[in-house]
């Protein structure tokens, strides 16, 4: 790593990065843990060793309480003074990267912590834990991507309920619902997600990329215009010396089920993360 990150431990499991957010005693959002954040996102962005990254909690009772609210009590007064003028600036998402990145939910999380987690391509959410877009109950509204995100996954109705009543939503209600991607035992939670992980790390990297971009750029563009992108970039990658490998040994291996399929190539994108560890680990031997 490029930096040492203040509030988050990072961890490594092969092509998979783990960010646990620690900022005790109530793992608050502010003005710093946002900037850290993404310059993990954009370390892991760079990294070509890494296919996956999990954002999880170091405190076991809570995942992100929600944005420090004397910050806003602080900003709003200067807003009272002086009231700002010019336009709003824009705030991309995390999910305009190449890679994916999963929210794994060990502990209640509201507000500004849920918006951080819709940011987020995937969440699995521990059945201990609870989230809520509580803004209302301080006047304000959901400043961090909740009104936008919320409505996209979920819908009208049930975003106007969420984010107007501001109650507490679990993580049965949130799967069914399409708030999170799916509900887990406390126990089971990280085991789940890792196995998730390892299943997106084995996959093709730039396949991934492409079907990303496909989905992301898709939700802002006419239905004409989203399948035009999915055949050119379907056509780029067939043409690609990976994908035509891939089918080969596909077809050569007398064209198994898809399970067996992924199952194999998940054994050997480990051996080849290995391989690549072990040559990458020599080479900084003979520069010592």
């Amino acid at each position: 790593m490029v930096f040492e990150p203040k509030f988050f431990d990072v961890e490594r499991e092969y092509a998979i990065v783990i960010w646990k957010f620690c900022n005790p005693p109530n793992n608050l959002w502010n003005d710093e843990t946002g900037p850290e954040l993404m310059q993990l996102i954009q370390e892991f962005y760079a990294d070509p060793t890494l296919n996956v990254a999990i954002f999880t909690s170091a405190l076991p009772d809570v995942f992100i309480q929600h944005y420090d609210v004397s910050l806003l009590v602080k900003r709003g007064e200067e807003f009272l003074k002086n009231k700002p003028s010019g336009p709003v600036i824009r705030r991309p998402g995390f999910v305009i990267g190449s890679k994916p990145i999963i929210a794994a939910i060990n502990a209640p999380l509201s507000g500004g912590g849920l918006e951080t987690a819709l940011r987020f391509d995937f969440r699995f959410m521990s059945r201990t834990a609870w989230a809520s877009q509580s803004e209302v109950n301080a006047g304000i509204l959901p400043g961090g991507g909740g009104t936008q995100r919320i409505l996209r996954l979920v819908g009208l109705g049930r975003a106007l309920d969420l984010m107007e009543t501001g109650r507490r939503v679990y993580a049965d209600e949130a799967e069914r619902i399409g708030l999170i991607t799916r509900a887990c035992d406390p126990e089971r939670l990280m085991p789940e997600v890792m196995q998730y992980a390892r299943e997106l790390a084995a996959r093709p990297p730039k396949a991934v990329h492409h079907i990303r971009q496909c989905i992301y750029q898709g939700m802002d563009c006419g239905l004409e215009d989203g399948l035009a992108l999915e055949s050119e970039l379907f056509r780029e990658l067939l043409y690609t010396r990976e994908a035509l490998e891939r089918m080969r040994n596909y077809v050569s291996r007398g064209q198994p089920s898809a399970r067996e399929f992924a199952e194999m190539e998940r054994k050997q994108a480990i051996e080849s993360f290995k391989a690549k560890k072990q040559t990458k680990n020599k080479k900084t031997a003979k520069k010592r």
